[in-house]
């Protein structure tokens, strides 16, 4: 296994030895030569660096930060992700993660047009009046532009920059390589499992620039709102969308993180919060589809005091179990009760050895206590929720309790949610809000109808059961009758086995027999007159002798 990782890792190296070397070049200007030593990565060092003492004094976290800038689209937005993580590196690297930039420059509208005409098969002309050459933003892996349909809407259209996709897909695979490099050679990184990070990166990464998802997400949000009077979902073009361009209905409204703009305009910031709380904990706890990048730059407020959601690359989707849990952590938070949230831990888990374990529960529950134990007694506003969510995140899976990545992205939301909720009103309650909305969902479950729903969906399994078994029964006993069905039975230590059998068989017929004389000489003492001292009898004694004799015999 150790040879094919390692022609694994030769074939990347090989195949990646362009970017590899700009990786290097930039890693050296960094003051990270000698991780690419440890790495056995030296000989990609340019024969032309020299040390550059003023970057190597910089604090480590920072370094790091300007590394990711510089190595562009996919290192930065690993980063970002990064950024709201605490619960897989230290904090000090998360406060700085979340400054990261993306330094691009504008696409050229030819080529802009060319990946729009290629991944439709359309011409841009038989599809738009007008189309504003200047983007309306501009991102390491898209470019948005204004436009407007031939049937007069006006529209956003995004269009993935050419050549991004091979981008990704190569720096993703040089990420993999330094991650399994690490785990190798860097004691000091290994604790954080470094190859765990990327390839949840890399799921995360490919479903946001998945722009066919996004397309899905964005009408199923939309359908899951259609009835409120608060959230605007933009509607989108499915004839206009496709591989690398979405085309959604054009909202006009200031960004929620211009919060002077947002007052300006006469909304009320803690209406608006409250409101968009509500939002939220529906999509989580009711629907179970959720924007999980709710940053203030994806929300826009209109001047009519609503709220829109925009740019749905990255959705998260719970289960049922899931979104129960999530219900009970909030009420679990309120009530104090951390034994219960960890127990909810514990339940969304895949079973690992050891993980449940009482001394490895105990030990967990102890120390995410520990975590909440500065906030005991302060108003639940004081409470940083989502963070203290993360946090216990990381200590569960250091006792080797691993939870649902759509889980820590509901986290990760709350989070953000916080930060702007508090930037809008300091008195703003995220656990309040979210154990108020709670518990209404949790009197919803268990209403009369939901529980007869219930009972019906569980009749009717039932049902279905029933039907098949006795044509599942006659199958086996067919398959019995034809030879077909074979019992492999695998034992260890076949003679222990054995011998383990023999004395079990030796018990019971000791015990039968055993059983047998005492009945018998129980009877003869109660139909015969003899000789006794207080309760015991001649017979029981005879007895009692005789089944020693034959326990004797039978070992």
């Amino acid at each position: 296994m150790k040879i094919l990782r390692r022609v694994s890792q030769v074939r990347k190296t090989v195949k990646n030895v362009g970017r590899m070397r700009e990786i290097a070049a930039a890693m050296s200007r960094f003051g990270f030569s000698a991780v690419l030593e440890k790495l056995h990565l030296d000989f990609f060092i340019p024969a032309t660096y020299k040390r550059d003492h003023e970057k190597e004094s910089l604090p480590l976290p920072r370094r790091i930060r300007l590394l990711l800038e510089d190595l562009g689209p996919t290192f930065i937005k690993f980063g970002q992700i990064l950024s709201t993580r605490p619960d897989l590196i230290p904090v000090q690297f998360t406060e700085e993660f979340k400054m990261l930039q993306d330094h691009v420059k504008a696409v050229p509208i030819q080529d802009i047009k060319a990946t729009f005409e290629s991944s439709l098969n359309k011409k841009f002309e038989d599809c738009f009046a007008s189309f504003d050459t200047e983007p309306l933003a501009t991102a390491s892996i898209a470019q948005v532009h204004s436009a407007r349909t031939l049937a007069g809407d006006d529209v956003v259209v995004k269009i993935k920059k050419p050549g991004v996709e091979r981008l990704i897909q190569q720096d993703l695979e040089i990420l993999e390589l330094l991650a399994q490099l690490a785990e190798n050679y860097l004691d000091e990184i290994k604790i954080f499992r470094p190859a765990n990070i990327v390839r949840e990166f890399r799921t995360s990464l490919l479903a946001e620039t998945n722009f066919e998802r996004e397309t899905t997400n964005m009408k199923r949000y939309r359908d899951n709102f259609i009835d409120s009077e608060f959230l605007v979902i933009p509607k989108p073009y499915l004839d206009l969308s496709g591989g690398s361009v979405i085309t959604m209905e054009r909202i006009r409204g200031v960004n929620l993180s211009d919060i002077d703009k947002v007052r300006e305009m006469g909304v009320d910031p803690k209406a608006l919060i409250a409101r968009g709380m509500e939002v939220f904990y529906k999509s989580v706890m009711v629907d179970g589809l959720f924007h999980s990048d709710p940053h203030g730059g994806n929300i826009l407020v209109l001047p009519d005091g609503r709220m829109a959601l925009i740019d749905f690359g990255s959705v998260g989707i719970l289960t049922d179990k899931t979104r129960r849990s999530v219900i009970s952590m909030f009420l679990a938070l309120v009530a104090g009760d951390f034994d219960w949230l960890v127990q909810e831990y514990i339940n969304l888990s895949p079973a690992a050895a050891g993980s449940r374990n009482s001394n490895n529960v105990e030990a967990l529950q102890r120390e995410v206590s520990n975590v909440f134990a500065p906030y005991y007694g302060l108003p639940l506003r004081e409470v940083p929720g989502g963070q203290l969510l993360m946090e216990a995140s990381g200590i569960a899976l250091r006792h080797k309790v691993t939870l649902p990545r759509d889980l820590l992205m509901v986290f990760k939301a709350i989070m953000i949610m916080e930060g702007l909720g508090r930037q809008l009103d300091p008195e703003f309650d995220m656990v309040a809000a979210g154990s108020k909305y709670a518990k209404n969902v949790l009197v919803s479950l268990y209403s009369p109808e939901q529980i007869l729903k219930t009972v019906l969906f569980a009749g009717r399994d039932y049902f279905q059961m029933f039907r098949s078994l006795p044509r599942q029964i006659s199958e086996v006993l067919r398959q019995i009758e034809c030879g077909e069905v074979k019992i492999d039975l695998n034992v260890k230590n076949l003679s222990e086995f054995g011998k383990s059998q023999e004395r079990s068989r030796s018990l019971m017929a000791l015990s039968i027999v055993t059983a047998a004389i005492l009945l018998t000489a129980t009877q003869i003492s109660i139909n015969m007159t003899l000789p006794q001292w207080g309760f015991i009898t001649l017979w029981s004694c005879a007895g009692f002798l005789l089944s020693l004799t034959v326990w004797r015999a039978i070992k």
